[in-house]
């Protein structure tokens, strides 16, 4: 199950906030989007999930063109950076929520993803209840619980403090892996891009300006823009 974009272009007020930007994402990898904030990486994942108007480009699932098809038909799931967790609900609830929507059943599944999350024994607590990085893997378990064809991560970590990103990121990487789940998960932090990605494809002013392993991308940018965005004289 695999994706893959041609020349996606979004405007607002006719300026490009996508420009031309064609990538791939095969089954069970995870593909960075990283970039400087304003660069188009929020957008082009919403434009990916349907929630974006494109203006051209087509968006391909194991080959059949999805690009205007609704958003709830696609089987795709979106995390953001805040969780939008259901505060009045319990842990258990809120991991259930997609699986109640498709009127099936919530056990062993919720219990099974809440292990795999770090929160076994945490169903019935409140959301409120818990700390900033515990309510994030909820908010991650609720969007595996449906077991969608693509995970879309959007700054899920940005909200955290430092050491809590570093360990989480980690985290996030073994669940990912653990579960095969094909993801794209946008960052503007290059530390979480490297623990988390297979691959990393750099975003500058809406274009995708490189793209390839952390580690090459790390010894050989494309250009002094990505060198200085990297970090490296």
């Amino acid at each position: 199950m695999s994706l893959e974009t041609s020349s996606l272009r979004v405007t607002f007020d006719g300026a490009p906030a996508v420009d031309d930007v064609s990538l791939d994402v095969g089954a069970g990898e995870v593909l960075g989007i990283l970039g400087p904030s304003e660069s188009g990486k929020s957008t082009l994942l919403r434009a990916i999930c349907g929630l974006e108007q494109l203006d051209s480009g087509t968006v391909l699932w194991d080959g059949d063109d999805i690009t205007r098809m609704p958003v709830h038909e696609r089987g795709f799931a979106l995390m953001f950076q805040d969780g939008q967790l259901f505060a009045h609900q319990s842990v258990a609830k809120n991991v259930g929520y997609a699986l109640r929507v498709r009127r099936a059943p919530e056990q062993p599944r919720v219990d099974e993803l809440l292990a795999l999350v770090g929160l076994a024994g945490f169903g019935a607590r409140r959301v409120t209840e818990l700390s900033g990085g515990e309510q994030q893997r909820v908010a991650l378990a609720r969007s595996l619980a449906a077991s969608p064809r693509l995970l879309l991560l959007d700054e899920p970590l940005s909200s955290l403090d430092r050491e809590l990103r570093e360990r989480l990121a980690a985290d996030l990487r073994s669940i990912l892996t653990a579960t095969s789940q094909t993801a794209i998960f946008v960052t503007h932090d290059q530390g979480e891009a490297f623990e988390v990605s297979d691959r990393i494809a750099i975003m500058m002013d809406g274009r995708l300006v490189q793209h390839g392993t952390p580690d090459y991308i790390r010894t050989h940018p494309a250009s002094p823009a990505v060198a200085r965005f990297l970090g490296q004289a």
